[in-house]
């Protein structure tokens, strides 16, 4: 065997084995994050009052899918954009089909009712409900984006925006899916849009620090 050759077997061996380890401490650092974000929600707001009841079982059910789905079809482009040369197959599409879900389910109910029940369904279960939902999901977010970040940095991200976007999102799913045990606001519309714009913020705020974190 000669020396190139050996060469490229080790360099593919390496790069398996590299993207394996990436994938095992990124879904420590979800898994990790979640996990304080549950802890964080359990230590100040608290889960919702009559937790049992199948009703409110069943809202939860689907909040809870909706942020799985964010947190799923955001993970794999996260994973790729921290590799060089992968960076340009992170397809943002994908990302966007749980929120596209979302929000289509929500329009098509908003159609069949008064205007006054559209309102009744946006505003959620409060008046504050809507601040309450964004502030609750962002401040659920910090400490998985703090996770987030770290991972991104044990590899080699070259779109520090971009990756660091993605990582809002990730980190946005998981807050939310800490949240979701807390909201007392059962529509789809509500989660539509209070759901979807604090996730959306996430995003923003994960695109621009992800410049000044991620720098290597």
């Amino acid at each position: 065997m000669n020396t190139d050759r050996l060469i490229d077997l080790l360099s593919a061996d390496l790069e398996h084995v590299g993207r394996v380890r990436l994938g095992k401490t990124l879904l420590l650092a979800m898994l990790t994050g979640g996990a304080v974000a549950l802890i964080s929600m359990l230590a100040t707001v608290g889960p919702r009052a009559e937790l049992d009841s199948t009703t409110h079982i069943g809202w939860i059910t689907v909040k809870v899918l909706f942020a799985v789905s964010v947190i799923g079809t955001a993970t794999p482009p996260l994973l790729r954009s921290m590799r060089p040369g992968l960076e340009k197959e992170t397809h943002l599409g994908i990302i966007v089909l749980p929120f596209l879900a979302v929000i289509a389910a929500a329009l098509a109910m908003l159609l069949f009712v008064t205007p006054e029940t559209s309102r009744e369904m946006l505003r959620g279960a409060t008046s504050a409900s809507p601040a309450r939902c964004l502030l609750c999901i962002m401040f659920f977010a910090v400490v998985p984006f703090a996770a987030l970040v770290w991972v991104l940095r044990q590899g080699a991200p070259t779109r520090l925006s971009l990756s660091g976007a993605i990582a809002g999102v990730v980190a946005g799913g998981l807050g939310a899916f800490a949240y979701a045990f807390h909201c007392a606001s059962d529509t789809v519309p509500f989660i539509a849009v209070f759901y979807t714009a604090a996730i959306a913020l996430c995003a923003c705020v994960g695109a621009q620090l992800g410049p000044l974190l991620l720098r290597w």
